[in-house]
């Protein structure tokens, strides 16, 4: 057992911090209250000497362990047909790159890992735990979404191959002619009617039972707009992620009760659709009461600045306490997993990150990275 003692805790459900110790057992917390006592003399005990201790951060858009610095490129493109729902994150993640070590030591212990944004229908995303030996040790859910693109990407990938999509309009038939025929396929199979066996439309089962979102690449206004349509359309579950011109109609986005991942938002604007974004975004969408989310879209921003980046958005109107929300409970909610993280609770899962400061200060440093229970980064005097 590990049992911390004297932790001013950051109650992410309440917005607020409380003096309290924390005893972990296995992977999960056992007991949060004050003066734990343990007869076990195994048990390792850490004084945190009243530093503030948070939730484990969740970065919801990331291709970490997919996107590394090698010769042969990324490994989060399939960039030779637009549509390949089958394609798996977890089966381009290398769980030795260095940049998960980069994300724990900063605070970062729950990613969902998805395919990039050249075609139009990537493929599967996964939650995973940032540290582990192996893939399997890793997962948290896979698959956990449907990752989908629109805008500039796909026609961008496909127009220079001298192939569709390379239009708008060619991206979203594509996509939506995918979808009718998964829908078909779903009601025979709920229906128990016999049918050929398709990989591809299989893929989609998950999406249709409520079982996983959709995951949808937006930046430009216009087509944040197509993907609620064919989102609703179909009638499945989705997220807006990176929703760069969102703030531009908060109101029609809050009515449809979406979740929003919001970011990169301090990288250079490289693409025309990404030039009106805005650090005021997270701010003005909070306001209005949308669950936000704070991404890092790895390696595009490298994730471990992630914290840092929340906390330069003070300067633009968003709270701290807001801050942290959208880095633990907000992603915990908008990926379906606050059952196991995004919250320091009784029988949650032992993902815990004590800092020597305000958590999202640049002076600030990471003292301790617990991750299932385990401790994976320790930096005390």
């Amino acid at each position: 057992m590990l049992l911390l003692k004297n932790c001013n805790i950051f109650d992410s459900l309440k917005g607020q911090f409380f003096l309290s110790d924390i005893l972990v057992e296995g992977s999960k917390i056992k007991s949060v209250k004050k003066n734990i006592i343990v007869d076990n003399l195994d048990t390792h005990v850490v004084d945190v000497k009243e530093n503030i201790v948070c939730p484990g951060f969740i970065d919801a858009h990331s291709h970490i362990g997919m996107w590394t610095l090698n010769d042969s490129g990324n490994d989060a493109n399939e960039c030779v047909k637009p549509l390949t729902p089958v394609l798996r994150a977890i089966d381009g993640l290398n769980p030795y790159d260095e940049a998960f070590k980069e994300a724990y030591s900063s605070g970062i212990t729950t990613v969902m890992i998805c395919p990039g944004s050249g075609n139009a229908i990537g493929g599967q995303a996964a939650i995973i735990k940032t540290y582990g030996t192996s893939v399997e040790d890793m997962i948290i859910k896979s698959p956990a979404a449907m990752k989908l693109a629109l805008g500039e990407n796909p026609k961008n990938v496909y127009s220079a191959q001298r192939k569709s999509p390379s239009s708008r309009m060619a991206t979203a038939f594509l996509i939506k002619e995918m979808l009718n025929k998964a829908e078909k396929y779903y009601e025979e199979e709920k229906n128990g009617l016999n049918h050929e066996y398709d990989e591809e439309l299989e893929a989609f089962l998950p999406v249709f039972n409520g079982e996983m979102p959709l995951k949808i690449h937006v930046h430009r206004l216009d087509d944040i707009m197509m993907a609620i349509r064919i989102a609703e359309e179909f009638q499945i579950d989705y997220t807006l992620d990176h929703c760069t011109e969102g703030y531009l109609a908060v109101e029609y986005i809050k009515e449809k009760n979406v979740p929003v991942m919001l970011g990169p938002l301090f990288s250079f604007a490289t693409k025309v659709e990404t030039r009106d974004a805005s650090a005021e975004a997270p701010r003005v969408f909070n306001d209005k009461g949308v669950l936000i989310s704070l991404i890092s879209d790895h390696p595009f921003m490298n994730c471990k600045f992630l914290p840092l980046y929340a906390g330069l958005l003070s300067r633009y109107g968003l709270d701290m306490i807001d801050g942290l929300k959208a880095l633990t409970i907000n992603p915990a909610k908008a990926l379906n997993i606050d059952d196991r993280v995004g919250s320091i609770e009784e029988e949650k899962d032992a993902d815990l990150v004590v800092f020597n400061g305000e958590p999202l200060e640049t002076t600030t440093k990471v003292l301790l990275t617990i991750i299932n229970g385990n401790i994976v980064y320790k930096d005390l005097d």
